[in-house]
């Protein structure tokens, strides 16, 4: 089985991560590339984020590949708490031993009033194993960029303080390939962030 997850288009605001936040022109363009390049692998089922910009990626895609459209509350984003809500110098300001902490990258701490990545990587654990167990050969899931890199580093078993290590950020629409052997049981990273669809968009 292949898994395909795919990072919404670009949003309106990247600075934030509200759930209603929708794609820019760009966004639809570079989901459109991506419904026509994802017309080869044959995909038979979307998985979506119930996060806006998701939706509308997955939508978009779907109008090329025209498969079952399945949006998941559990797929969306990792909550930042109050770092969304209040920005990179209030969690400076508020809590400089979390900032300084978490900038080394060398534990996985839950941001202030939200989540860490094995929070994520617990909550999903329902959709990734309906996803897994589907019976299908070619997945899409579109989602978002932190929770792809806590996904990756659950089926790889590395530890999620080193999903910050995996894109900075991943591209915009790129698609990052998981290979699933049920027989044995394993997960292989057969590419990762690849975006070369978008490079006919501004």
């Amino acid at each position: 089985m292949n898994i395909y997850f795919i990072r919404h288009g670009q949003k309106q605001d990247d600075s934030k991560n509200c759930a209603t936040m929708e794609l820019t022109k760009i966004g639809f363009e570079q989901a459109n590339l991506l419904g026509k390049r994802l017309k080869i692998y044959n995909i038979e089922r979307i998985y979506s984020s119930d996060m806006v910009r998701a939706i509308q990626t997955s939508e978009t895609i779907n109008k090329y590949l025209k498969v079952d459209l399945i949006v998941n509350h559990e797929l969306r984003e990792i909550d930042m708490g109050e770092y969304n809500d209040k920005g990179l110098k209030f969690i400076q300001d508020n809590y400089p031993n979390f900032f300084k902490e978490f900038s080394k990258h060398t534990s996985d701490l839950p941001y202030p009033k939200g989540e860490c990545g094995e929070d994520v990587w617990k909550r999903t654990q329902i959709i990734v194993n309906e996803i897994i167990n589907c019976g299908l050969k070619n997945v899409a899931v579109v989602l978002h960029g932190g929770i792809i890199g806590v996904l990756i580093c659950g089926f790889l078993g590395i530890g999620q303080h080193k999903r910050f290590f995996l894109g900075e950020p991943l591209e915009n629409c790129s698609i990052s390939i998981i290979k699933y052997d049920n027989k044995a049981n394993n997960y292989y990273l057969q590419s990762f962030n690849d975006h070369s669809h978008l490079e006919a968009v501004g």
